[in-house]
């Protein structure tokens, strides 16, 4: 995998979580009827990045905003941000892919 094709994965999920949201902001649980896509695209990202990489990427999509809409920030082990847009996420994941 490549920066684009990551890119364009994690924008295309960005999407998928925003619209999920919206939709249950209206009083409707899709949970139910996506789980199985996410069980796909996860499978995906396993077969391609390790344990590590595949948490980091879980976090920048499900975690990172809160509920209150505030963005979380992560640090690495030098106390640089890491993981604040999708640039910087696959510098983070990028070492973790399996060959």
């Amino acid at each position: 995998m490549n920066f684009e094709q990551f890119k364009t994965v994690i924008e295309a999920l960005e999407n998928i979580r925003e619209r999920s949201h919206s939709i249950y902001q209206l009083g409707i649980d899709l949970m139910n009827y996506d789980e199985p896509n996410h069980k796909v695209i996860s499978t995906l990202l396993e077969s391609i990045f390790k344990e590590e990489g595949k948490d980091w990427i879980d976090w920048y999509l499900y975690e990172r905003k809160g509920f209150d809409d505030k963005i979380l920030e992560a640090w690495d082990e030098n106390n640089n941000p890491i993981c604040y847009n999708i640039e910087s996420l696959w510098e983070t994941v990028k070492p973790y892919r399996k060959q």
